[in-house]
């Protein structure tokens, strides 16, 4: 699995989308969070744009319209984008620990539900559900807020989990729910390089 070509600064690890739903990738977009190694991807704010072109939410032609977005815009949008981010991360998150997102994490959910409704419509030519042109940087937002709505009312919620390394969630469809890692070659390597390394020094 290729990393997403996302600006990093310092920080020295990747990002990958490792999810399985688009709302549990965009979670992740804050990696090790809570820790001192928390790093958020969303900054620079012109990586949402390369997130949601490389997570399926947007084309290469809306990516293109919205680069000529108005800065101002952009940056007062984008607070509005973390806000959700967080939200969903409310409610998502808890999952990976067995437990159920609390009553108020639920309600302000449903206000994002509401809202994203209005941007989902019955296409004339397929006749199946699709998405208005985004149009604008908040709009993005609306896919990945219904995707969240499908995880916690039609998916089995029991294998939503987090990789003990990074704390990323994922969707697990393994057979035998025996996945670990968010990826074996990240995480789960790191793993098993420790382990081999305290196995020999002792």
């Amino acid at each position: 699995m290729e990393p997403l070509p996302l600006s990093r600064g310092s920080y020295e690890g990747t990002y990958k989308l490792i999810g399985g739903q688009v709302s549990l990738d965009f979670v992740n977009t804050i990696s090790w969070p809570g820790t001192v190694k928390e790093h958020d991807w969303l900054t620079p704010i012109g990586n949402f744009l390369v997130w949601a072109l490389h997570a399926g939410v947007i084309d290469k032609p809306q990516f293109d319209d919205l680069q000529a977005y108005p800065n101002d815009k952009f940056q007062g949008e984008m607070k509005q984008i973390l806000e959700i981010r967080a939200t969903l991360a409310h409610v998502l998150r808890p999952f990976a620990s067995g437990k159920d997102p609390s009553p108020g994490a639920v309600h302000h959910f449903n206000e994002l539900v509401h809202k994203a409704s209005f941007s989902r419509y019955i296409h004339p030519s397929t006749l199946k559900w699709s998405w208005a042109d985004p149009g604008t940087i908040i709009n993005i937002a609306s896919p990945i807020i219904w995707n969240a709505a499908l995880v916690v009312t039609e998916i089995d919620r029991a294998r939503v989990n987090s990789c003990p390394g990074c704390q990323w969630i994922f969707h697990d469809t393994s057979r035998n729910r025996r996945r670990r890692w968010c990826d074996m070659e990240d995480c789960g390597s790191r793993d098993k390089a420790l382990r081999y390394y305290h196995r020999k020094k002792s």
